[in-house]
């Protein structure tokens, strides 16, 4: 039986444009034996509109017409970003309908619906509500909710054929989030239902709504924006990670003490009051978790005095600083960070020169090493924290 390697990408996005991981992740999977299909984002696939995302329904029968003719598929991975996340998950009930048997994996990288007019461009599946519908214009979601029996709560529910659903969350700070459509999909934000606490995973990352899927390269140069590069490494690292957990395969992925690195160096720029953009904006979504569990969250607080802070009011807030157990980025940073400690003590005492090469790390212990220090109503708490970065550093 075959396998499948789908790729949505975002709004006006070229899924073979080499400073976006589309097609570095789906070569890495060819050689898994997952036949790859890159499909452009809307804006870019033919007779699709970026700007409304009307057409969206072509995108996702093209994926399945490739899947069709090649015959019943075994394991099929599917990765789709920003718009092209709600895609992969209307597909996945499309697989459902056609291919029962059929094992996916769905990672979803800041999933949206979009910004739309009169509904024409939305994920919404109610036929009635789409404008020229009503004035008996049929549309290529019509066809689309006809030949898969598609349910009206599709876009926002996982079919039972999804072994693993896995999410990473773009946290940035602006009006951006408020925009119509621009509230993100998640089983742990409840808006997207239907899966057990163990068949799905929600990771954050600070940083821009298309950062998680950037390789750092940028047009026709070779120089690498850091930032960016690390976000993208760190959510192939996540996907690759829960692949073979969930024994998709295995995908290469960074050694741990990079992967570590990579998200120190988030972490920092986090802390330093930066997203990762070329502007700092002064603002830490780190340190404002932090403070959701002393004060409430003031990504949540309407009132003006806190509207500095409402970048993404409607996300979870980062449950690992809250928990006030250091400043990490989320959870995957911790696990990588204890499978880490060995490896970090090691270098620490005999090998100084492998921080020269791993240059975010000792920062980042050292701000974590005074986030304990300077917490003084919850010393205790922090004591065992704190004993161990002292015996670090």
């Amino acid at each position: 039986m075959p396998n499948y390697a789908i790729f949505f990408a975002g709004s006006d996005q070229q899924a073979d444009d080499p400073k976006h991981v589309y097609r570095d992740w789906a070569t890495e999977l060819a050689l898994q034996r997952y036949h790859p299909v890159l499909c452009d984002g809307v804006g870019k696939f033919k007779g699709t509109s970026g700007t409304t995302g009307s057409g969206w329904a072509n995108v996702v029968q093209h994926a399945m017409s490739v899947v069709e003719a090649g015959g019943d598929p075994d394991r099929v991975i599917v990765v789709g970003m920003s718009r092209g996340g709600v895609q992969a998950l209307i597909f996945a009930h499309c697989m459902r309908h056609r291919f029962r048997n059929a094992r996916l994996f769905v990672f979803a990288i800041d999933p949206v619906q979009g910004g739309h007019i009169q509904n024409d461009g939305s994920f919404d599946l109610k036929s009635d509500r789409n404008f020229l519908r009503r004035l008996g214009v049929r549309g290529s979601r019509d066809d689309l909710k006809e030949r898969y029996n598609l349910s009206d709560a599709a876009p926002n529910t996982v079919p039972d054929n999804v072994d693993f659903y896995l999410t990473a969350l773009m946290q940035f700070r602006g009006k951006t989030r408020a925009f119509w459509g621009f509230t993100p999909q998640a089983p742990s934000l409840g808006n997207i239902n239907g899966l057990r606490a163990n068949q799905h995973a929600t990771y954050e990352i600070p940083g821009d709504h298309g950062y998680g899927v950037y390789t750092g390269l940028s047009g026709d140069s070779e120089d690498v924006d850091r930032s960016r590069e690390a976000r993208g490494r760190v959510t192939r690292e996540m996907f690759a990670w829960h692949c073979r957990a969930r024994g998709f395969g295995y995908i290469a992925f960074d050694p741990p003490l990079v992967a570590l690195n990579h998200y120190c160096r988030i972490a920092n720029e986090d802390l330093a009051g930066s997203q990762g953009q070329s502007k700092a904006s002064g603002f830490s979504f780190l340190k404002a978790s932090r403070a959701a569990s002393t004060w409430g969250s003031p990504f949540e607080n309407p009132s003006a005095s806190h509207g500095w802070a409402k970048g993404r009011g409607h996300m979870v807030a980062c449950t690992q600083a809250i928990l006030g157990k250091g400043y990490f980025v989320n959870g995957r940073h911790r696990e990588i960070y204890r499978l880490c400690r060995p490896l970090v003590d090691l270098a620490l005492e005999r090998d100084r020169a492998a921080f020269q090469r791993l240059d975010q790390i000792p920062p980042w212990l050292d701000a974590n090493a005074r986030f304990a220090a300077d917490s003084e109503r919850d010393r205790e708490r922090y004591q065992a924290f704190m004993e161990m970065l002292s015996e670090l550093l």
